[in-house]
């Protein structure tokens, strides 16, 4: 639940499918016109962390930009508070069927396919295939299981956002203030943290979307050249299944 401190009458959000919305290069949420933006990030560290409820106070339409876009610093404000444990028990949304989500982008002349994926699993796992055509430098994949077993804050959380070198000008005319924070790839660019972070950064996104479904999820979800619209739409045709 977000609380916009800001407005008269304090309005609340919830996480609900058909609030959220894919505006531009990150995802909001939309009620009554009162919106949030730029959820993703603090949502992946909620979801991350296995946290099911939380009220979360902004003031002001624009959710902060913290440690590299990533959600390193949600993460950490977290971890310094007491969670507290409830009697009832977590209620999942499994996966019980094959769903998909194809769509498209152009990249010069020539069109690209994507999909979003996702099977029946026993917990929550994100698979992403990077592909950028023509740049084979920058295809990469990565993979995290929800099971325990690996350390979300420190193997995810901290995954950078990125832009690529040849629309770095009109990102920025987007972004504005806080672009010193995003990496700028080219061929042979700056050192990152892992050899797959920007796969490491899609899988945070993903995290953070289908958080806008409220509740945790079961399942094994697969991105090919995917992004925040394809993992909305997701969100909103597993509602509409479910």
């Amino acid at each position: 639940m977000f609380v916009r401190d800001d407005l008269p009458g304090q309005p609340r959000l919830e996480c609900r499918p058909e609030y959220a919305r894919t505006d531009f290069r990150w995802t909001s949420l939309i009620k009554d016109g009162i919106r949030v933006d730029h959820t993703e990030h603090i949502l992946a560290a909620v979801a991350g962390l296995g946290i099911d409820n939380i009220t979360i106070h902004a003031d002001s339409q624009y959710l902060p930009v913290v440690t590299g876009f990533s959600s390193k610093g949600f993460v950490d404000a977290i971890l310094e508070t007491e969670t507290v444990g409830q009697e009832k028990p977590k209620d999942y949304i499994s996966i019980r069927r094959p769903c998909w989500v194809l769509d498209s982008f152009t990249l010069g002349a020539e069109r690209y396919d994507s999909i979003l994926l996702a099977l029946p699993a026993g917990e929550l796992t994100l698979t992403y295939l990077l592909d950028y055509p023509g740049r084979q430098a920058f295809t990469q994949t990565a993979c995290f299981t929800f099971d325990g077993n690996g350390d979300f804050a420190v193997e995810l959380a901290p995954a950078r956002s990125y832009v690529m070198d040849f629309e770095c000008s009109s990102v920025r005319e987007l972004i504005g203030r806080g672009m010193e924070e995003c990496l700028v790839l080219s061929e042979g660019s700056l050192p990152l943290q892992w050899d797959n972070e920007p796969a490491r950064h899609k899988l945070l996104d993903m995290l953070g979307d289908l958080a806008t479904l409220g509740q945790p999820v079961k399942g094994h979800f697969i991105g090919i050249r995917t992004g925040h619209r394809s993992n909305i739409r997701m969100c909103k045709k597993l509602a509409k299944e479910l």
